[in-house]
């Protein structure tokens, strides 16, 4: 599979919240723990993979200790579900890539992503 990342993953808890509007006009937040981030994205875990469709934009408020890191749109990119080789579920979840970053976060994230290698 092609790796199309132009940046590098590092393993960082926080938690995501994600805001959708749902067709009949309601919103749905739901709250997840993420696997990973880069400066392009952020892979959230999710047992349903039913949630969001690739190349939805959705709103997503990413926070860490209560920080703010990122609020604004994402776009659901990739789903996967990872097993073992013996057929065992060890990962699923959505790769959402950050949309409309500005400056202050990226430089707060590129200090956060040295910070962890």
């Amino acid at each position: 599979m092609e790796n199309k990342r132009k940046s590098d993953r590092k393993k960082i808890v926080v938690t995501t919240v994600v805001r959708k509007i749902m067709p009949n006009g309601d919103c749905a937040i739901w709250e997840f723990k993420s696997k990973d981030l880069s400066l392009g994205g952020i892979f959230i875990c999710a047992e349903d993979l039913s949630l969001f469709d690739l190349g939805e934009d959705i709103e997503i408020l990413v926070d860490y200790n209560g920080n703010k890191y990122y609020e604004g749109k994402a776009q659901a990119v990739r789903s996967a579900k990872v097993f073992t080789g013996e057929g065992e579920q060890v990962e699923s979840g959505y790769g959402l890539m950050f949309l409309t970053p500005d400056t202050e976060f990226k430089d707060m994230l590129t200090e956060k992503l040295k910070e962890k290698t």
